[in-house]
């Protein structure tokens, strides 16, 4: 793991400015709706980047940059067996590590929430690109079809998303993490579907995997990892929970 000191130039966040230390930056940028900073090797290229005039590409392949591209809701009406690893904490380090040990193009941490006074529906994407940028999406629904699945629906949701901004962006593999085991067990076919959407979601999964190598990733739920939350907490914004 590198030693070198890096610059952080925060552009939006709490307080735009540059920082010395990954630990001020996260500061400024966690949770700020649009986010975005980039890190750098020299003082002076991230000042370039400040004032809009630098032409240097930031430092790295880990979160360089953070575009915060979430879909905002205006009304809770409006749309929008797998391997453990290491729990996330948010850092470019184990980011950088996450993108080693899964050896793969992008990452996406996956979630859902149903609120069940009104039947909506919700899914939270933390979306990880190896260029350094995290978009996050989320969206609602309250189609009959799916309210029965409460939160499940969500959940394949936010898989499907995923793995189509995989396509889109021209990915050849994903890793998606997800925390409720039929994300991966009916897209691999280790569980019998029974229902019009989980049929639904495995034959959409099976036509995206003639595009796309997708690996699985269980992480348990409210542990903690840096991702995981956060898509929980995009999925239940989605849904019109208030946490």
């Amino acid at each position: 793991m590198s030693i070198m000191a890096y610059y952080y130039a925060v552009k939006i966040g709490k307080n735009p400015g540059i920082y010395s230390s990954w630990a001020e930056c996260e500061k400024q940028v966690k949770a700020y709706p649009s986010a975005k900073f980039k890190k750098w090797k020299t003082r002076e290229e991230a000042e370039a980047y400040m004032n809009g005039s630098g032409n240097s590409k930031p430092y790295g392949s880990d979160m360089s940059s953070i575009s915060f591209g979430s879909k905002t809701p205006s009304s809770r009406k409006e749309k929008g067996k797998a391997t453990l690893l290491p729990l996330q904490d948010g850092s470019l380090s184990a980011i950088e590590e996450l993108f080693q040990s899964t050896k793969t193009d992008c990452i996406a941490y996956v979630d859902g929430s149903f609120e069940k006074d009104n039947g909506v529906y919700g899914y939270g994407v933390v979306f990880i690109e190896k260029n350094g940028t995290i978009e996050e999406y989320f969206d609602s629904g309250r189609e009959e079809s799916y309210q029965s699945m409460r939160n499940v629906s969500g959940e394949i949701l936010g898989a499907l998303k995923a793995a189509s901004l995989a396509v889109e962006k021209g990915y050849s593999s994903i890793a998606i993490f997800h925390d409720y085991q039929g994300i991966a067990s009916w897209a691999k076919g280790e569980w019998k579907c029974n229902k019009e959407k989980t049929i639904e979601y495995r034959e959409k999964m099976l036509e995206f995997q003639k595009k796309l190598i997708i690996s699985f990733h269980k992480v348990q739920a409210h542990s903690g990892d840096y991702f995981n939350e956060r898509a929980d907490l995009l999925a239940k914004q989605a849904a019109g929970i208030n946490i």
